[in-house]
């Protein structure tokens, strides 16, 4: 009888009646889903006030030297940045210094006196490959030294190729200043122990027939345009032995050419000034400066038989030794074939293949004057 009362003293829950309990199952859930979906409502402007502030700072890392440069930084970015991080960008406003220095080398490269204010080397140190090109040979007194120039080299990747391979390094090349890998082709026969002449585009004697380009010294130019018009070719000249009047058409020069008249002079002294020689086309040229003088010509552009027949009548038929300064132009497969040929054929025992250089002296009046023959070939035009 005790322990009824005791049993009897169930909990609030307990003594509810089922509809009672399920009545505050449901309201505890709707007040749990509103509370809930309150709270998810008011997290909301809190989670954007936190992920805006770093899509702000993200502007300071992106100026960079480049960008400033390139794009100019909006003003809400500078001013939602720190003053430290204002002092940051401030920095690269010193980069736009670098652009005078990048716009300095046009400047210095306008004046025409900035060729002149730059000497080119004397051939003895015109570029490493005239340290190592092997001396003159010496000639015995029996035998003729024949110095050989190849004009109108550089035309043709294959032609020069072919001249490189086939023909010996005596041999020099001339190079017109118009070919437009001109530094290459310097460097190229330069490697295989080769002088180079570079020719001095000039107007000629017979100016209605030979076009000498638009960089032409001559007739009708005041003294500053051929002042410039050197100025080019000495820079397009750049590591060459020399210059020379001559081109692969021939010289063109005697008989009224510009080489000829007085008002070439100062010309030809400027450019032994800068310790290049000048290899005259013919004695008509009357060189009067340091250098060297064509004794003969023989036109490349022909048939095989007809330059085996003018090699073959190149040596004196006395036997007598001399000096020839041989022009050979235009560079031709058939020319090079019939050269190379006669450099290694019988002929060869009676002459001694020597660099033009070994021709030098300071004037047409000088040693290599005895050696000038009055009927020697010259090419036609």
């Amino acid at each position: 009888m005790q322990n009824r009362p005791a049993s009897s003293r169930a909990g609030l829950w307990q003594r509810l009646p089922v509809i009672g309990r399920l009545l505050i199952a449901f309201w505890a859930v709707l007040l749990a889903g509103g509370a809930a979906a309150f709270l998810f409502h008011q997290q909301k402007p809190v989670v954007l006030a936190k992920t805006t502030p770093p899509a702000r700072p993200e502007a300071p890392p992106a100026q960079n030297a480049s960008s400033i440069v390139s794009t100019p930084v909006p003003k809400e970015a500078v001013r939602s940045v720190s003053p430290s991080e204002v002092q940051q960008p401030a920095m690269p406003v010193a980069a736009p210094t670098v652009i005078p220095a990048k716009a300095v080398p046009p400047t210095l490269a306008a004046p025409s006196t900035a060729v002149t204010q730059q000497p080119l080397p004397s051939p003895a140190a015109a570029s490493p490959a005239a340290v190592v090109r092997p001396p003159s040979p010496a000639v015995p007194a029996d035998k003729t030294a024949i110095a050989i120039v190849l004009q109108g080299f550089g035309y043709s990747d294959a032609l020069t190729y072919d001249v490189l391979s086939r023909i010996p390094a005596p041999v020099a090349v001339g190079i017109s200043p118009y070919v437009s890998n001109i530094g290459d082709i310097i460097a190229r026969a330069h490697a295989s122990h080769r002088e180079v002449y570079v020719t001095l585009p000039m107007q000629s004697a017979h100016p209605e027939r030979v076009d000498e380009g638009p960089h032409a010294l001559g007739y009708g130019n005041s003294a500053a345009d051929d002042q410039r018009e050197l100025e080019w070719c000495l820079s397009r000249a750049t590591g060459a032995e020399g210059l020379t009047d001559a081109s692969e058409n021939g010289d063109d020069q005697p008989g009224g050419g510009y080489a000829t008249s007085p008002d070439f002079a100062p010309i030809a002294s400027f450019i032994s000034s800068k310790g290049l020689l000048y290899l005259a086309g013919s004695a008509q040229d009357s060189r009067r400066t340091r250098g060297m003088t064509a004794t003969a010509w023989i036109d490349g552009d022909t048939d095989a038989a007809t330059l085996d027949s003018r090699l073959a009548a190149l040596l004196p038929q006395d036997g007598k030794p001399t000096k020839i300064l041989l022009m050979v132009g235009p560079v031709t497969p058939v020319m090079i074939d019939r050269l190379a040929n006669w450099l290694k054929g019988p002929a060869a025992g009676r002459f001694v293949l020597v660099p033009p250089s070994s021709f030098v002296d300071s004037g047409i009046g000088n040693d290599q004057a005895a050696n000038l023959l009055s009927s020697s070939p010259v090419a036609p035009l």
